[in-house]
């Protein structure tokens, strides 16, 4: 007998090393929490594969990177359940690192996939973030996107919908007492301009000339930086834009791609 095939609505998922964001967007559901475990409320069930004695980590996403599957997955679990409480899903997507591994993919992967319970599917996060500030992912111009999220920083060149060059900073998120946002610390700010200059020479010169004219679109929660497009400015000597809702742009853009199949066909299984 043949398996049915899902009819459910798409998920999308923005696994982020301080919220995770997730979408139902055929149904308009959005949810947006923080990526930490802790309290009664979260108690994990102890991994029987996991080493004895090891504990969860309360912040199972780091860098943007998934570093304790188990407790992704429960914290993947939570969302979805937030978000559309016993609906079977049809497919997820999520947004993952440009700079992540191989091994970091599948772990990111396989931990989402047995939140969901369906095919996991993954988009670069810069390139979401620029397909949910509004670039057209056909567009065959090159495009610079700076991506600025808690734990990591990454700089993309997109044409036609692909990164072709990139570069990443990972940090430690400063969290001062009395600040719900994380904030990204003094030297990580003077490696960003480093980070967009080597990525621009891995451009050929025609499409690194393109590129700095189209100008710096800024996304990720740190783009609101109050001194960073001044300071960007004057460094790179370009165009500096901030996205609308910088913090969420991720997620809209893995939202389109849920429900445009130009955009779909940008994912990876």
């Amino acid at each position: 007998m043949a398996t049915k095939t899902p009819s459910g609505p798409y998920a999308a998922i923005d696994l982020g090393t301080s919220r995770i964001r997730a979408t139902l967007p055929s149904r308009a559901v959005f949810v947006d929490r923080p990526s930490a475990l802790g309290g009664p409320a979260h108690a994990l069930t102890p991994d029987p594969a996991a080493p004895r004695g090891r504990r969860p980590k309360a912040r199972p996403i780091e860098h943007g990177i998934v570093t304790d599957a188990g407790a992704c997955t429960h914290l993947t679990r939570l969302t979805l359940l937030e978000a559309d409480p016993g609906r079977e899903l049809r497919q997820v997507v999520i947004a993952v690192p440009s700079a992540a591994s191989g091994n970091q993919l599948n772990r990111a992967v396989t931990a989402v996939g047995a939140a969901a319970g369906r095919p996991v599917r993954t988009m670069e996060a810069p390139l979401a973030a620029a397909i949910g500030a509004g670039i057209d992912p056909s567009d065959p111009r090159p495009r610079l996107i700076l991506d600025i999220g808690a734990g990591i920083v990454e700089a993309a060149a997109i044409i036609r919908g692909r990164v072709h060059a990139s570069r990443s900073i990972q940090y430690v998120p400063e969290r001062p007492a009395g600040h719900q946002m994380p904030r990204v610390p003094e030297h990580v700010r003077a490696q960003i301009a480093t980070a967009l200059r080597h990525m621009l020479t891995d451009l050929p010169p025609p499409l690194r000339r393109a590129a700095r004219d189209g100008g710096l679109l800024l996304t990720g929660g740190g783009a609101c930086l109050p001194s960073l497009p001044g300071s960007l400015t004057a460094e790179m000597g370009m165009t500096i834009k901030i996205a609308r809702d910088p913090a969420r742009a991720t997620i809209r853009g893995l939202a389109h791609a849920c429900n445009s199949p130009e955009a779909w066909r940008l994912t990876r299984a």
